[in-house]
Order: structure tokens, then sequence, then C-alpha cells
């Protein structure tokens, strides 16, 4: 009996410990995972190149593995400020202690073991719940605003300009049956699904979006003041031929970035030439004054 309890006991203890492991790798930011992957790599790479005899190249992998994927990716920087300075300070240490055990002479396997286990322990600590620096935040918007500016752009819309049209077709029909409510609804509800939800307004260029919005308020008050059939189908008519054109005013988010590096291209190239002509100018003068 008290060997069962005792088992179930450990069984229980393993289960809570498998479990805050679970939470703890569930609460760490994809980010950090793949820097701790690299990190992980990086020294049980050293390690192996050490214990082969390749000391020059364990050290190399370790330096690079330090710099690239903790002090330079933000890693240190997200420790230092949301955990702790100190155990920051400790994790380079160990890997400049590291450094040091690999350059020096004799066999130092063990401590180099037990440093890498150490800076592998140090950093996985700190993950759970920590949160990306300002820097990375940025760079993270950034990223995610072209990918979406990109979807929007790739986006194919043309069920949203169809059913635009289908949808101004219905409103005319209604407005001439003097269904005024309906035929406002159905401006409504189409500026709505097709228009506003099915992203194709912020697929366009501000200007020709402006077009489109201020046609569609017009086409509202005309039928709001009961105008009448011909003028309101003229609005439905300069609608749905200016939605056939909005494949030509699309933002273009990718040749925008391009456009932006050639301009730069450009630019430095100018500076260069201008460069170029003032060292020339100057050898000029000098050239002339000596002959003088």
């Amino acid at each position: 009996m008290f060997f069962l309890i005792r088992m179930t006991a450990i069984v229980l203890l393993l289960v809570a410990g498998y479990s805050q492991m679970a939470m703890a790798e569930s609460d760490v930011l994809p980010h950090w995972k793949k820097l701790i992957d690299h990190i992980n790599r990086g020294l049980d790479k050293s390690e192996t190149l050490y214990q082969k005899g390749e000391r020059e190249n364990a050290l190399a992998e370790s330096k690079n593995t330090h710099f690239l994927y903790y002090r330079n990716s933000d890693l240190e920087a997200a420790i230092r400020t949301n955990y702790s300075m100190q155990h920051a300070e400790e994790i380079n240490r160990k890997f400049f202690e590291l450094s040091r055990l690999l350059a020096s002479e004799g066999n130092h396997s063990e401590k180099i073991t037990s440093l890498v286990n150490g800076i592998k322990t140090d950093i996985v600590k700190t993950l759970p719940g920590l949160p990306l620096t300002p820097k990375l935040l940025r760079e993270k918007a950034k990223h995610l605003a072209e990918k979406e500016a990109e979807r929007i752009e790739n986006k194919n819309y043309s069920e949203a300009i169809a059913a635009l049209s289908d949808g101004l077709d219905q409103v005319l029909i209604q407005y001439r049956n003097s269904n005024i409510d309906q035929a406002l609804e159905l401006i409504r509800e189409n500026f709505y699904r097709h228009w506003q939800l099915s992203e194709l307004e912020a697929s366009l260029s501000l200007d020709y979006k402006l077009v489109v919005e201020q046609a569609f308020d017009s086409l509202y008050k005309n039928i709001q003041q009961s105008k009448p059939a011909e003028k309101v189908e003229k609005k439905v008519q300069y609608l749905k031929d200016a939605l056939q054109q909005t494949t030509e005013h699309k933002i273009q988010a990718t040749k925008k970035t391009d456009r932006q590096q050639k301009y730069m291209i450009r630019w430095v190239a100018g500076l260069v030439v201008l460069l170029v002509l003032v060292l020339v100018f100057r050898w000029y003068r000098g050239f002339s004054d000596g002959r003088e």
C-alpha cells in the first residue's frame, strides 16, 4: 500500500513537472525559440570541434554564437532590461570564459561541458514571458505592415467588383420601383460588404479611393433627394465604370520599395560623381598653380 502511494506521488510530481515545462515552453516567444536553437547548436558544435582537437574552429564557433545570437541579437538587451542586468552579464562572463578555455593549452573538456550547459540553462530560464525589445517590436511591426500591404495588393477583387456592380443594378431597380428606403439600404450594405469589408478600398490609391467614395455619396444623396431616375442611372453607371478601372489604381507596395531602392542607388551614384568632379577640379587647380 505504501509502495503504491509513493509511486502515485512520484507520478504526480513528474506530471506536474512536465506540465510546468510545457507551460514555460508555451510562454516563450517564437523569436527567442529560434535564437536559443541557434545558440544550442552553436555551443554543441563548438564543444564537438574541441573534442576533435579543432581548437581554432571551436573558438570561432563559440565567438560567433556569442556575438551573433546573444549580444547582437537583442537577446542580451531583453534579458538585461526585463530579467536581470547581473544575469545578463553572468551569461557574457561564461561565454568569455568558454572562449578562454577553448584557446588554452591542455584538456578542459569537463569545464567546457559544464560551461556550455550552464550557458544554456542560464538563457533558457529567462525566456518564459520575456518580451521583445522596442527595436524588435518596431522591426516586427514594419515587417507585418509590409506583408499586409503585399497581401492586399495581390488579392483578387474581381468577385467584390462584380458583387458591387450587381448591387448597383439592384439599387437602380428598387429606385425605379419607388422603393427609396430599400435602394438606400442596398447602397449601405454593398458599400460595407463589398467595398470596405472586402478590402477593395484598401487596395486603391488614396486619390482614386476618394473618387469612388464621393461617387457613392453622390448616388446616395441623389436617391435621398428623389432625383430623376435618369440622373440616378447616370450616377450608377459612373460608379460601375469607375469600379472597372480599379486595377489601374491599385497601390503597388512592392514596386514602391523597388523605386525607393533605385532612388537611393541613383542618389549615391550622384554623390560619387559629384565627389569625383570636385577632386578633379581641385587637382586641376593645383596643377595650374604649379605651372604658374
